[in-house]
C-alpha cells in the first residue's frame, strides 16, 4: 500500500506540472473556450476548445481524452500546438475520472459514449449559426487522442460500427478497450513507456496485438507514466512530434495556412 500511495502522489505531481509557461489563450493563434455539454442529467461533459483564431479552410477535429485525476488544462500544450497547426482540439471532462471529484475508475467502461457524444456536439458546430467554426469543420476528418485511461478511452471509440469519419486514433499509456476492436480500418498509434509503474508496457503491447492493421507502436526508452508529455521532459519534443506527424499524415488539415 506504501508504494500504491508513493506512486499515486508522484503521478499527482507529474500531472501538476504538465502546465505551459503560457497558455493557449495567450498566444495570439489559438482560442480557448468551454463548451457546456452533458449526456444526460447525471454526465455533465464540459469540454474544452483549443482552434485557430482565423480559421480558414475545413479543420479537422481531434478529440483528447485526460487519465484518471486528470484535468483537460494539463494537457494545454499538446493541444494548443495542435491548434496552431490547423486543427480544432476537444477535451472534456469526463464526471467520474477527473481531478475535481473521487475517481471511479469502474465508470471508464463509459467514456467512450461520453467521447462520442462530444464529438457529435463538435460537429455539430459547424450547422450553428454565428459560430465561429461554423462553416470550418472539415466533419469527415476525426481523430481521437488519449493518455492512460483516456488512451483506454479512445481505443474504445474504434469498437464495431463506429463512424467512417473517425480517421485516427492515439493511445498513450494506455490500455485494451472493454469492448474490443472493429469497424472500419483506421490508423493507430501506440506510445508507451518501458519502465510505466501505472500501466506497464506489456498492457500497451496487449492493446497493440488485438488492433487491427494499420497500426504502429512506439517504445518511448526509459520513461515512466507520461512524464514526456511534460514540455520540460527532454523526450516531450520527440513525442509530440511524432504524434503530430501521425495526425498530419492521417487527417491534415484541408486550405489553412497558418500566418
Amino acid at each position: 500500500m506504501r508504494r500504491i500511495g508513493a506512486v499515486l502522489i508522484g503521478l499527482a505531481l507529474l500531472l501538476g506540472g504538465f502546465g505551459p509557461g503560457r497558455s493557449a489563450s495567450a498566444r495570439e493563434s489559438v482560442v480557448t473556450r468551454v463548451l457546456t455539454l452533458a449526456r444526460g442529467a447525471g454526465r455533465p461533459l464540459p469540454t474544452t476548445l483549443w482552434y485557430p483564431a482565423r480559421p480558414t479552410g475545413r479543420h479537422p477535429i481531434i478529440l483528447f481524452s485526460h487519465g484518471l485525476g486528470g484535468l483537460p488544462r494539463q494537457f494545454e500544450p499538446l493541444a494548443a500546438g495542435w491548434a496552431e497547426a490547423g486543427y480544432v482540439v476537444a477535451a472534456p471532462l469526463y464526471p467520474h475520472t477527473n481531478g475535481r471529484v473521487r475517481v471511479d475508475r469502474r465508470d471508464i467502461v463509459n467514456q467512450p459514449a461520453d467521447a462520442a457524444f462530444v464529438i457529435a456536439a463538435v460537429r455539430a458546430l459547424d450547422l450553428t449559426p454565428g459560430d465561429v467554426l461554423a462553416g470550418h469543420l472539415d466533419l469527415d476528418r476525426v481523430a481521437a487522442v488519449g493518455f492512460s485511461a483516456g488512451g483506454t478511452t479512445t481505443l474504445g471509440l474504434f469498437g464495431p460500427g463506429h463512424p467512417a469519419f473517425l480517421r485516427a486514433g492515439v493511445s498513450i499509456s494506455g490500455r485494451r478497450p472493454p469492448g474490443g476492436f472493429g469497424g472500419p480500418a483506421a490508423p493507430l498509434l501506440f506510445l508507451h513507456g518501458d519502465r510505466d509503474p501505472v500501466v506497464p508496457i506489456r498492457a500497451g503491447r496487449e492493446a497493440f496485438a488485438l488492433a487491427p492493421a494499420p497500426k504502429q507502436f512506439v517504445t518511448v526508452h526509459g520513461a515512466r507514466h507520461g512524464e514526456f508529455l511534460s514540455p520540460g521532459d527532454p523526450r516531450y519534443r520527440r513525442a509530440a512530434g511524432q504524434i503530430l506527424a501521425f495526425l498530419t499524415a492521417n487527417v491534415r488539415p484541408q486550405g489553412y495556412h497558418p500566418e
